[in-house]
């Protein structure tokens, strides 16, 4: 528990808010030892949900027909 807290607060410091309640961490490279900003994003349970379970084009249609963005935390 304390590990998911260090990346969900770095993910909060990195873009100046505080993470809702539906919001997660996720690792790109599915290493949770990797907390390289560029290697997480910012996802809610539906769209880590989605990725997981259907892949990560089924989460990109969705995003489009939503019309949203990912959050990624890298702002280079």
């Amino acid at each position: 528990m304390a590990r998911k807290r260090w990346y969900r607060k770095k993910a909060e410091k990195t873009l100046g808010r505080k993470l809702g309640p539906d919001e997660i961490v996720h690792h790109k490279d599915h290493n949770p030892e990797n907390d390289d900003p560029g290697n997480l994003e910012v996802l809610t349970k539906e769209e880590h949900r989605i990725l997981h379970f259907r892949g990560k084009n089924a989460l990109y249609r969705q995003r489009r027909k939503k019309n949203e963005a990912k959050i990624p935390l890298d702002k280079g």
